[in-house]
């Protein structure tokens, strides 16, 4: 089947790259995610929660492939609404994450400050 137009070629170019990279993607995240997940048990059950998310993150990716895929060999608007419902969900998750991180990140900035200052008042540690 050939493309009708220019805008048709760009958006089944940017279908296959979506199909290809992203299964690529979702399952090296999934991989890598549940080696993390295992690992981290080993440290507290808490450190199994980044390597959860991960997999979680890269069973999404792997999905948005797969309706990628559907859409460019069908044009299936069923695909098309679970494309955006998992890579929306992803970009959430991403968002929560960096937010948490940026969080952290203040607070420990925040403790850091307060025990250079408090060096500085009491004349250093003893």
């Amino acid at each position: 089947m050939q493309p009708q137009s220019f805008e048709e070629a760009v958006a089944q170019k940017g279908l296959q790259r979506i199909a290809l990279w992203g299964k690529v993607t979702g399952i090296a995240m999934m991989i890598t995610g549940g080696i993390t997940g295992v690992l981290g048990l080993f440290n507290f059950i808490v450190g199994a929660i980044p390597g959860a998310i991960t997999l979680f993150m890269g069973y999404l990716i792997y999905k948005t492939a797969t309706a990628a895929a559907q859409i460019r060999d069908g044009g299936d608007t069923r695909a098309l609404s679970d494309l955006f419902h998992n890579y929306g969900l992803y970009l959430l998750i991403t968002f929560i994450m960096f937010a948490v991180g940026v969080g952290i990140t203040i607070l420990l900035l925040v403790l850091f400050g307060v025990a250079i200052f408090s060096g500085f008042m009491f004349d250093g540690y003893y």
